[in-house]
């Protein structure tokens, strides 16, 4: 399960909304959609950026997978509706990992409110 590798600072990254001057880190970008943010930094911080990248992922189509997320992350992506579980991902780590991922859900919207209604942040 090998994808390509996207940083910030990059085109892929730029196209992907993950820009350089907003974040440092990489992610994963693999064949089915499927994103694994495996380390983010946000250079702003409390602007609501990783907030915002994590909804227009979500709202582009993307499946997220978010690796050992930090504590102020975890609280992020629980407004989003993800949740904990672990992965072998052996291209990168030796053990399995904390891997948080959103499952699909009908009736909820990316930003965690229900379907039909505008969310809240």
């Amino acid at each position: 399960m090998t994808g390509v590798r996207i940083e910030t600072g990059t085109p892929e990254g730029d196209a992907l909304g993950f820009f350089g001057e907003l974040f440092s880190g990489w992610a994963e970008l693999m064949e089915d959609q499927r994103i694994y943010l495996h380390y983010i930094i946000s250079r702003n911080r409390n602007e609501g950026n990783t907030q915002a990248l994590i909804r227009n992922w979500l709202y582009g189509g993307y499946d997220l997978h978010i690796v050992m997320p930090r504590p102020i992350m975890r609280h992020i992506l629980e407004k989003f509706g993800f949740v904990a579980s672990y992965e072998d991902l052996p291209e990168h780590y030796e053990y399995p990992v904390e891997v948080w991922y959103r499952p699909v859900t009908d009736g909820i919207n990316p930003d965690g409110s229900a379907a039909g209604k505008a969310g809240s942040e």
